[in-house]
């Protein structure tokens, strides 16, 4: 009969060749390692990833599964994509574009054949760059030029090769209705090939694109004009702009007029529908109501602003308080002549 501390020993002895017998990965912690674009603005659209297993065993293959998510808690994922490999090693490249400016959260999670799952921490937040911006002119209160073909500028955030080029398409507007268009632009600069007319408002936009169908447009946030250096022969008013106003990118709207000889008396006042005065635009608080011959309202060539602040209304009456939303009348009058008279939409605030 084999005595109970026989059977304690060889147990013992057992246990101990089973622990020698077991390979060393088996007895490691499992650990997924991911590195990455440290914290920031991401320097592309689609970053590459270098993933670390650590201790999966010999097992092969691994599989991988790599989760972008914007929320910390990876219940909003933008990407979630599973593959397998041989290595423990392995680089990642995302090549789906990530949301534009918004702040992601990645992690990685392996799994050998034999073992259980081993998940890596959260990278923490990572600010996308904005897909496409628009870089000049753009303004948000206009700008002006004294050439009739001005550069427009642009930028877009990098993308892996693989899934590029970008190629642009582009309008330049007024009043709403497309003054140029090109296609299949692949430059991120461009100047018009016809003459923009001087004297008026412009905005543009452009739409950027890549071959998979990603795609994304963004608009200029103010307007720009052509100003035109030679003096003006006749004296009139112009549409006020922005119309209807405020925007989000000017809380007011600017007034231009011309003055076709010197000595010219002008007046500009803003009328209530029933013809009562709101507010004297011109003469401003200078009081000048005589001027020499010239364009006026404009911001100067290469100024933040297409618009002369002196010759603008803000919505405000003449004590200072702030109109009921409506239609409102821009009179405009030179010397004796007959006045003319503009709409101006104002929406309140």
């Amino acid at each position: 009969m084999t005595s109970r501390r026989a059977v304690t020993r060889w147990g013992a002895i057992l246990l101990s060749w089973l622990t020698v017998g077991l390979a060393p990965s088996a007895l490691r912690a499992q650990v997924v390692i991911v590195d990455g674009p440290g914290p920031g603005v991401l320097p592309s659209l689609t970053p590459l990833l270098q993933v670390r297993a650590i201790g999966l065993g010999p097992a092969r293959p691994i599989q991988y599964t790599v989760q972008v998510s914007t929320t910390p808690d990876f219940t909003a994922l933008v990407l979630d994509s599973t593959f397998n490999a041989a290595d423990t090693v392995v680089s990642v490249q995302i090549t789906r574009p990530l949301p534009s400016e918004a702040t992601v959260f990645w992690r990685v999670a392996a799994r050998s054949a034999l073992g259980p799952q081993a998940l890596s921490n959260s990278s923490g937040s990572r600010q996308v760059p904005a897909w496409l911006s628009l870089i000049a002119p753009n303004s948000p209160v206009g700008n002006a030029f004294d050439i009739r073909r001005p550069l427009l500028i642009w930028r877009v955030a990098p993308v892996v090769s693989s899934i590029g080029p970008w190629r642009f398409d582009l309008e330049i507007t007024t009043a709403g209705r497309p003054e140029v268009a090109v296609s299949g632009v692949r430059d991120t600069t461009f100047r018009s090939f016809t003459d923009l007319q001087a004297n008026t408002s412009y905005r543009w936009n452009v739409r950027a694109s890549l071959p998979n169908g990603a795609n994304v447009r963004v608009y200029s946030q103010g307007s720009f004009v052509i100003t035109d250096p030679p003096l003006p022969t006749t004296t009139l008013s112009y549409q006020n702009f922005p119309n209807p106003f405020p925007t989000a990118a000017t809380q007011s709207t600017c007034f231009w007029f011309d003055v076709g000889k010197s000595g010219v008396k002008v007046s500009l006042d803003v009328l209530d529908l029933r013809g009562n005065l709101v507010k004297r635009i011109v003469p401003a608080d200078d009081g000048i109501e005589r001027f020499d011959a010239g364009r006026y309202g404009r911001g100067a060539p290469g100024a933040a602003s297409n618009c002369d602040n002196r010759f603008v209304w803000d919505g405000t009456a003449a004590d200072g308080r702030t109109v009921a939303p409506g239609v409102y009348l821009a009179r405009f009058r030179a010397d004796n002549g007959t006045p003319t008279y503009r709409k101006i939409v104002f929406t309140g605030r």
